[in-house]
């Protein structure tokens, strides 16, 4: 090879070299565009999906079949719609006005009213114990509804958490469905008291048929005597329980005794209560073998 082509040689590899790279930088260039390009698609697709602001005449037109039972504003971008629907349980709705967002808070099919707005991510509700799909229920209690998410194609965004409540001892409250079962053994507790439920002897299909429950079961309160009384629809007393008409609690800073009698089909259990209560709560449980009880709590709060 002579000199001359020996110089030519370098001039031609360099060329290449020059026009690979050009090759390469165009196509970065172009993935750059496609991606850059994508990229502001889907933000402004996501702007545009943020940014649905949302009037209370607007919100009203999306309840065409069912009656709104009231509008209450969160705070200034949210709004709490309440809303009935035939024999089903009232839904809440949370509105965000300036995104259009909306939430359904997890109360149904549990009875509620609204008791305490803490903002617009959490909702206390009072639960009457009742559901519009079941005869089955509980006592009053808690139903707190919180933000844990916030997605925006998903509807499941809040929890709900069901926590005791206490009532003032004049309050009333109720529970149970389930007639003509044995009132079954009574515990006493360190705050309070439990009592059991079994069925009785040749009922035992209708007792375990769907879910057990106790009896209707109503509270009211003696001011005089200081008495709580239950009111329990079944006559049906164990041999256990059939001749306590009363009986002391000793070393007990929250009861002093408890009376049990019968009187027309219905069983009777009066707590005496100390100085000291000021409030008590009630809930249903089951035992692992699905015996119902229902146990009081007392309280000096």
């Amino acid at each position: 090879m002579g000199a001359k082509e020996m110089r030519k040689t370098p001039l031609f590899l360099g060329t290449i070299i020059i026009l690979f790279c050009s090759f390469i930088l165009i196509g970065c260039t172009n993935q750059t565009k496609k991606a850059t390009n994508t990229l502001s698609e889907q933000q402004s697709t996501t702007s545009n999906s943020k940014t649905v602001k949302l009037t209370l005449d607007g919100i009203k037109k999306k309840y065409t079949d069912t009656k709104i039972v009231n509008i209450q504003n969160i705070g200034e971008e949210h709004v709490l719609v309440e809303s009935q629907q035939g024999t089903f349980a009232n839904k809440f709705d949370i509105y965000n006005l300036k995104t259009g967002y909306m939430d359904t808070l997890p109360t149904m099919p549990e009875i509620v009213t609204l008791e305490k707005v803490v903002n617009e991510n959490y909702f206390i509700f009072l639960a009457s114990g009742k559901n519009s799909e079941s005869p089955f229920g509980n006592f009053p209690h808690l139903l707190s509804c919180i933000r844990v998410k916030s997605d925006i194609n998903k509807n499941d965004n809040f929890i709900s958490l069901q926590d005791d409540k206490y009532f003032n001892l004049d309050y009333s409250v109720q529970s149970g469905s389930k007639e003509g079962i044995l009132m079954a053994n009574l515990n006493v507790t360190f705050d309070g008291l439990e009592v059991l439920f079994e069925p009785v002897k040749g009922k035992e299909s209708y007792f375990f048929a769907d879910t057990t429950d106790i009896p209707p079961t109503k509270t009211s309160y003696n001011v005089d005597k200081k008495q709580i009384i239950f009111e329990i629809g079944t006559n049906q007393l164990s041999d256990k329980l059939n001749n306590m008409e009363k009986v002391s609690i000793v070393n007990n800073e929250f009861m002093s005794c408890y009376e049990i009698t019968k009187k027309d089909n219905k069983i009777y259990l009066a707590v005496t209560v100390s100085n000291l209560v000021k409030t008590y709560m009630v809930k249903t449980k089951r035992l692992p073998n699905q015996l119902p009880y229902f146990t009081v709590v007392f309280s000096g709060e």
